[in-house]
């Protein structure tokens, strides 16, 4: 499901800048692990000259996991494991390095990967919620899980220090970002742990007072 909403993303975002660049002819955007990519001495050849988004975190909001896992289906009680509340940490990061680049040839791959970065940002400043009826992909909307999925993305700056931290972490020396926050709400699978017998009749119990006498 991640990959799904993952992808969402990379399509929303294509489809802009496509619109705003009619000199790019290839897809801009792709989904994939920057660490592995040739500026950082991988072999990912797909994603040079992309904006590459890649997935660096994702915590669990554990202020929303108060829900109950009882319902009533057909008035028989079901225990469902409540839905889990993700916040996924997303880097959108210009990788233009070739000596071609992307988009027009008057410009130098530094600066064709600086203005696609802008787009990124136009986009999600113009769009930060995405559901199924907004925003439709044909994995969500045969997807029935899926239907109310919501995905809320905001801009998730960092200090000088987490930066240091990320790049460290991916294995190479840094190239121009945005990282956002995208909360994604509720992500579950329905699957009834247990179910309960109907109640049909109640029955009641008295105590027989017994009295004695001195």
């Amino acid at each position: 499901m991640i990959r799904t909403i993952l992808q969402l993303l990379v399509n929303q975002l294509t489809t802009y800048i496509l619109q705003i660049n009619e000199d790019i002819e290839e897809p801009p955007v792709v989904l994939g692990n920057i660490g592995l990519s040739n500026a950082l001495g991988g072999s990912e050849s797909y994603m040079q000259d992309k904006i590459v988004l890649s997935l660096v975190n994702l915590i669990e909001e554990v202020t929303l996991k108060n829900a109950s896992p009882y319902r009533t289906n057909s008035f028989q009680p079901e225990i469902e494991n409540p839905p889990t509340f993700l916040n996924l940490f997303l880097l959108f990061t210009s990788n233009f390095t070739s000596p071609q680049g992307g988009g027009s040839s008057s410009q130098t791959p530094y600066n064709n990967g600086i203005t696609l970065l802008s787009n990124v940002i136009e986009f999600f400043q113009s769009q930060n919620v995405f559901t199924p009826q907004n925003a439709p992909d044909p994995e969500i909307v045969q997807n029935p899980s899926l239907q109310d999925i919501r995905i809320v993305v905001e801009l998730y700056p960092l200090t000088f220090e987490q930066v240091n931290h990320l790049w460290g972490s991916l294995g190479g020396k840094q190239m121009p970002f945005v990282m956002y926050k995208a909360r994604v709400l509720p992500l579950q699978r329905e699957r009834t742990t247990r179910r309960g017998a109907n109640i049909q009749d109640f029955q009641t119990k008295t105590k027989q007072s017994i009295n004695l006498s001195l």
